[in-house]
């Protein structure tokens, strides 16, 4: 069902929904704002998307896109004196594999040793390290991370649908080509934002999650 999803499959598309094309014009235009507010830094070119690339056709209202382009990617590492007592932790060992549930939820409650990633609710938490495990969970709050997750944020774009797009097999059939290591495989920050995603017009995100999320309900209600 969820290759279903990414490849338009899923849902119907309604001609009256505005094509991916108009809203990654909106995306380019707010992530300029964040670049001019410097909340955001400004990264280099990418480099344009070839059909060799694409692993299936997709309806002609959406678009590929790299990740960099379309989410902010701006990784916040906090040093352990910033950090306080009681803030909300999420390590790798608190996320089930290939489910994506988080099955551990922490509390710091004394200095932590090494340096954390923030991130805000809503974010997708992607793990680097072994990301064959699909270690991948929406932040269910605000707090810290281990540096092995990277926090994720789509620009104008459904978080939910960004998470659906990282647990499916499209996603990591393209990961397995750029995970470097052998004990420890991971998967690079730069190498992750060139990877290449399917982009439906929002509302048809918003349907997407929606199908989705109620055959997920279902699935864990019956186990």
């Amino acid at each position: 069902m969820l290759d279903l999803a990414m490849r338009g499959k899923l849902v119907k598309q309604d001609p009256n929904d505005e094509p991916a094309s108009v809203l990654l014009e909106k995306i380019k235009a707010e992530k300029q704002e964040l670049i001019k507010e410097k909340k955001i830094k400004k990264t280099k070119p990418l480099p344009p998307i070839t059909d060799d690339e694409k692993p299936f056709d997709i309806p002609d209202s959406w678009e590929w896109v790299r990740c960099q382009s379309v989410t902010t990617g701006n990784f916040k590492s906090i040093t352990p004196d910033k950090i306080k007592i009681g803030e909300n932790l999420i390590e790798l060992a608190d996320i089930e594999s290939y489910s994506g549930k988080l099955i551990n939820v922490e509390k710091i409650t004394e200095k932590v040793g090494s340096n954390k990633y923030q991130y805000v609710k809503g974010d997708v938490l992607f793990a680097k390290l072994r990301p064959y495990l699909k270690k991948v969970v929406l932040a269910p709050n605000n707090g810290v991370c281990t540096t092995e997750l990277l926090p994720i944020d789509g620009i104008n774009i459904n978080n939910n649908f960004l998470y659906y797009v990282f647990t499916s097999d499209s996603f990591f059939n393209q990961i397995k080509k750029e995970m470097h290591g052998v004990n420890l495989p991971r998967v690079s920050p730069k190498k992750l934002s060139e990877l290449i995603i399917p982009l439906p017009p929002l509302l048809e995100q918003n349907r997407i999650v929606a199908n989705l999320n109620n055959v997920c309900a279902i699935i864990d209600k019956n186990i």
